[in-house]
């Protein structure tokens, strides 16, 4: 049984497309239900690929409840996905069939798996969410505010941490989250599974499209705050200085929930253009040179530099955006710490097509070799298959 914050569908976000491999590959060998959530009726069509695969697929519509803890807070999350339909959901569906395993996908999930069933309970960390309250707390500079993120993290810690011990096994995304974690949690629970990618369909050679030499790309889901962060210090204090350099260059947005950007930022930039949503986001990297990845908070892996780097994209990217990839700087990535770096290094590999072709030979090579989903696939059956723990 698979509990899942978001609906599993692809080209949704990295987490959703986690979420659908993880399904595919646990199908092949197993008899799988899937609950999960929806934000709107118009999703539920697009869950029918699931069902092709055998999954049993029920939903859920959700709407936030009312807090009620009083007495013991907890975080935001845990009122944003509380349900009691979907508690209903699990616990009548517990009560017709017999499950080995219930999987929660996303932390905010721990509070609908129920404790008194004798299964094996594990869950999946997209993020350590304390530790990116903790970012939070220390970055912020107005003395209130910080008062305010400094108990929001010490709420949070606490419960996900506690929340955390009720898993038998915790997949974390990367081996920097399992060591947070392990902090808190026996590390003998804790396992580092990496995010794949689908490299036969990432792959430049099944994409026509007319490749931009000055153009640069960035895609996500800017419902994620670290997104729409990265876009906005890219803009600020990237894109101009990288276009005193380069008149043409170009920096093309692309991915869902646009509009949450901010239009102050955004609204009649040279060299900016704004896509959005796009159903094949292959052309998006086939058309761009340089994939750039300027994320400064936020745990997990990204699924963006998976996908760009499979695409056979240069890419720069902050050393905590590479995290996860067993890549060194100057291989199959650049790396870049601050907006002067970003301004080098992207200039570089726009004048360079040599080195943007050398960087994204290396890097569908690394993909394919250590990223792709048939490689993965084991670690993930492992999770649910392995006696040993």
């Amino acid at each position: 049984l698979v509990l899942t914050a978001h609906p599993p569908i692809l080209g949704a976000s990295g987490g959703a497309a986690r979420m659908y491999y993880n399904l595919k590959i646990l199908g092949s060998r197993n008899h799988v239900t899937l609950i999960s959530f929806v934000e709107q009726e118009a999703e539920q069509p697009r869950l029918a690929d699931l069902a092709s695969l055998g999954i049993e697929v029920k939903t859920v519509l959700r709407r936030a409840e009312p807090a009620r803890h009083l007495w013991m807070p907890k975080p935001h999350e845990y009122d944003e996905f509380a349900s009691v339909e979907f508690r209903t959901q699990v616990q009548q569906t517990l009560s017709a069939r017999s499950f080995d395993v219930i999987q929660a996908e996303f932390f905010q999930m721990a509070q609908h798996v129920p404790l008194d069933r004798p299964v094996l309970r594990i869950l999946t960390e997209h993020e350590i969410i304390f530790s990116n309250c903790r970012s939070a707390f220390k970055a912020e500079t107005d003395l209130w505010r910080k008062c305010v993120k400094g108990y929001d993290w010490l709420v949070q810690l606490n419960y996900e941490a506690r929340g955390c011990r009720n898993f038998h096994r915790i997949a974390c995304m990367t081996e920097e989250d399992r060591m947070i974690l392990s902090r808190f949690v026996s590390p003998g629970r804790l396992r580092a599974v990496p995010i794949g990618v689908d490299s036969s369909y990432f792959d430049p050679e099944q994409v026509a499209a007319e490749q931009s030499a000055q153009r640069m790309l960035f895609v996500g889901n800017y419902r994620h705050p670290p997104n729409g962060d990265a876009v906005h210090f890219f803009v600020r204090e990237v894109l101009p200085r990288i276009r005193q350099e380069v008149p043409d260059a170009e920096f093309s947005i692309a991915g869902s929930n646009v509009n949450l950007l901010d239009q102050r930022i955004t609204a009649n930039v040279d060299g900016l253009r704004v896509i959005g949503y796009v159903p094949d986001i292959r052309q998006c990297y086939r058309s761009a040179a340089v994939f750039v990845a300027p994320i400064f908070t936020g745990t997990g892996m990204r699924v963006k530099l998976l996908e760009a780097l499979s695409m056979g994209m240069a890419v720069v990217a902050t050393p905590l955006a590479a995290q996860g990839f067993r890549a060194k700087h100057g291989q199959a990535i650049l790396t870049a710490q601050d907006a002067q770096a970003f301004v080098e290094k992207t200039v570089e590999l726009l004048r360079n097509p040599e080195l943007r072709s050398s960087l994204g030979i290396n890097a569908r090579r690394m993909i394919q070799e250590q990223y792709d989903w048939n490689v993965i696939a084991r670690q993930f059956l492992d999770l649910v298959e392995d006696p040993d723990g």
